[in-house]
């Protein structure tokens, strides 16, 4: 059985380029190097059984309140079809035949159907992207505010700009984890922290929930090559 603790076995499968960081970071110690990626791999495992904890509560929240709108409003059926079309449905340009974030909508619908899934709301929302959460609670779809803020009722003032920066903030780690990059480079202790303070927005108790079950904290303090 090969050597699996050789530089040569992790240059062979996981690239020269991308462990070119790592090495130049640790000063071209080839063995801290690949303790640093693995340490990589571990805390991006970690973040993001956090951010599934965070995703579906932040999806779930605002799920409420567009429904509890929608209600309001006295429309039929579920507000994730878009039959008002408030949300870009039949609005597209070009190839596109709808605007965003209701593109991502008519994604998730696609992937329902090949799945041969029931095509109902929960399955649809399941299957959204984190990037549409991250545009409903955005300036463009500002006139949705004054009912999503509910989403978030232990935030202090009514800050959308806060909301939406901080949801930004983690959708962009989010995305380096999921196509498997580098993320010790990254200030991880502040976007813990602000996935700590945007969960704590919509309940405390959830906040504190995740802060307790994640493994983020220890491992950042076992950093390789940290004093």
């Amino acid at each position: 059985m090969a050597n699996l603790q050789t530089w040569g076995f992790y240059e062979l499968h996981f690239g020269t380029a991308r462990l070119r960081h790592y090495l130049t970071h640790c000063g071209g110690d080839p063995l801290l190097a690949m303790q640093l990626y693995d340490w990589n791999t571990e805390l991006s495992a970690a973040f993001w059984e956090s951010f599934a904890h965070l995703e579906v509560a932040l999806r779930n929240a605002i799920d409420r309140q567009m429904t509890a709108r929608h209600s309001s409003k006295g429309r039929s059926g579920h507000w994730i079809f878009d039959d008002a079309r408030e949300l870009g449905r039949d609005s597209g340009r070009g190839s596109h035949r709808h605007a965003y974030p209701y593109a991502d909508i008519d994604t998730a619908i696609g992937r329902v159907r090949k799945n041969g899934k029931p095509l109902d709301s929960g399955q649809i929302i399941s299957e959204i992207s984190f990037g549409f959460w991250h545009q409903m609670v955005s300036k463009s779809q500002m006139f949705l505010w004054p009912d999503l803020v509910g989403a978030f009722p232990h935030m202090k003032g009514r800050n959308q700009a806060l909301v939406s920066a901080k949801v930004e903030s983690l959708r962009a780690l989010r995305n380096r984890i999921g196509h498997h990059h580098r993320i010790w480079a990254t200030d991880l202790p502040t976007k813990f922290a602000e996935l700590h303070t945007l969960a704590g927005y919509m309940d405390p108790d959830l906040g504190t929930w995740i802060k307790a079950n994640s493994r983020v904290p220890v491992l950042l303090s076992s950093r390789p090559g940290s004093p």
